[in-house]
């Protein structure tokens, strides 16, 4: 074989031949994005500005302070995440034990009380729950610190702290194959082995930097709490981030739009000279007047006329600016414009139905994250403690992996028109597509607490209908109709 024969000649496709529209150069030579960078190394250059502009962002643009409110309002509600605990009886798949249930639902309501679940007495569980998803959906990010062994009753707490104690710049290679990336330290696999804590808050007065002291914690004590968006990623990202440059437009438009439609509206006027009028040296200084008062009139002194200054805009891009923008920004944080701009203006039933649906699965989403998250770990961790302390009677911790078994429920949202959905889930039931555990469970509640509720209703009903009939001295029942009738 030849030399031209066992060599193989390649031929460069040209321009034409991308697959991809998006991969073609332009005749600049230019690419849309850049070449890909780990994902880390991105948020170790970006992510101290991007959280800086997002805390901005959440003490002055009233739509980012709104974001906030929903991620409030939706995820968490007014009276937080409902634990309903589904221990089963030992031995049995499907019934459950009631009685331990009972009793570990009362106790952790206890715990969360205001003064016992967190270190510093200030909080309750749902100030808890709150403030964690507020601080995570504007910093991206936040630490919890579970402190077993807490002078409670249960001897255990929880602490949320910045995740500015966590420093971004601090990177460190160790000697046992572990590296710290940004205070988090990570083993071979890339698992979290540990996190490096600055011992003081940076923002603290008495901070400076040549005093910096770490702790380190392992992983089982403290946790770092964000939704990742990347694989391998070890820090969050607020979850404004997608919008907050459009937002920083807007405020600056709208900013600049009633600075001028201020200065229109301050009708001003200025003093110029007569250029015919030669002025003497001896001339005394004119009385000018500076001040006007509505329906006044004015004359000009000598050698000087009056010229009215008009900043008038016609600002008729002002509205379509502002919707179109907002619309970007409400894609950018998940949830709908009308329900982020407060703007119902134009849009059918039909369309604010799906828009109000769409968000509520991104908000159920969002719930999911925050009860794995926040929710079972604060639990299992009460849970052992509250046993070994003997702070929760009658519970053996043999038992310990059978009755934790949580179930936080979030909180649910309701239609404009209650009747028919109440219809709607009767023909559900009636068409077999729909059970009535469902249903409670879509509403936000307990199917057992619900039924005993009931049960307890009718026993006591049953008592009242007893005591009235000794009291009017006439044997009462009721019949199958629920009707009461006289024996």
């Amino acid at each position: 074989m030849s030399e031209e024969e066992g060599s193989q000649k390649t031929r460069k496709g040209s321009a034409g031949s991308c697959r991809f529209a998006i991969a073609k150069k332009n005749r600049g030579g230019i690419r849309v994005g850049s070449d890909p960078i780990e994902i880390n190394e991105q948020l170790q250059r970006d992510l101290a500005v991007v959280k800086k502009q997002s805390r901005k962002a959440g003490n002055d643009d009233s739509y980012i302070v709104k974001y906030l409110n929903m991620c409030e309002t939706h995820i968490v509600g007014p009276e937080g995440f409902t634990l309903q605990n589904q221990a089963m009886v030992s031995g049995s798949n499907k019934e459950r034990d009631k009685i331990s249930n009972d009793i570990i639902e009362h106790h952790f309501k206890r715990w969360g009380k205001k003064g016992c679940c967190d270190v510093t007495g200030r909080y309750s569980w749902k100030d808890v729950q709150t403030i964690f998803i507020r601080t995570v959906a504007e910093d991206g990010e936040v630490l919890i610190r579970f402190v077993e062994g807490f002078d409670n009753e249960y001897g255990f707490a929880i602490q949320l702290l910045d995740s500015s104690h966590l420093d971004i710049n601090y990177n460190r290679d160790l000697k046992d194959g572990n590296r710290i990336r940004m205070s988090v330290e990570v083993n071979g696999w890339g698992r979290v082995a540990a996190y490096h804590v600055r011992t003081q808050h940076p923002g603290d007065r008495v901070y400076y930097y040549g005093n910096v002291k770490y702790e380190r914690i392992p992983v089982e004590e403290i946790w770092l709490s964000f939704v990742p968006f990347r694989l391998g990623q070890l820090r969050g990202v607020p979850w404004a981030h997608a919008s907050l440059l459009e937002m920083y437009h807007m405020y600056g438009y709208r900013e600049a739009e009633l600075v001028g439609a201020r200065g229109a509206a301050s009708k001003m006027f200025a003093y110029v000279p007569d250029s015919e009028v030669v002025p003497e040296g001896d001339e005394e200084e004119a009385d000018f007047v500076e001040e006007l008062e509505p329906g006044s009139g004015i004359v000009a002194p000598y050698g000087y006329d009056i010229k009215t200054l008009d900043w008038s805009t016609s600002g008729s891009n002002f509205s379509a600016y502002m919707k179109e923008g907002k619309r970007g920004a409400a894609s950018g944080l998940d949830v709908s414009y009308n329900s982020l701009a407060n703007d119902g203006e134009g849009v059918s039933f039909g369309t604010l139905r799906q828009f109000v649906l769409d968000d509520r699965d991104s908000w159920k989403k969002k719930q999911r994250w925050a009860r794995e998250e926040l929710c079972d770990q604060v639990f299992s961790r009460f849970l052992r403690m509250g046993i070994l302390k003997g702070a929760i009677p009658k519970l053996r911790f043999s038992d310990l992996s059978r009755l934790d078994n949580p179930l936080f429920q979030g909180r649910r949202w309701s239609w404009f028109d209650p009747l028919k959905d109440e219809k709607a889930n009767t023909e559900a039931i009636e068409n077999l597509t729909k059970s009535q555990y469902q249903i409670i469970r879509d509403r936000g509640d307990d199917p057992e607490t619900v039924m005993d509720e009931i049960l307890d209703f009718e026993n006591r009903m049953s008592e009242v209908r007893l005591l009235r009939s000794k009291l009017v001295g006439v044997s009462v029942e009721v019949g199958d109709d629920g009707d009461e009738k006289e024996a």
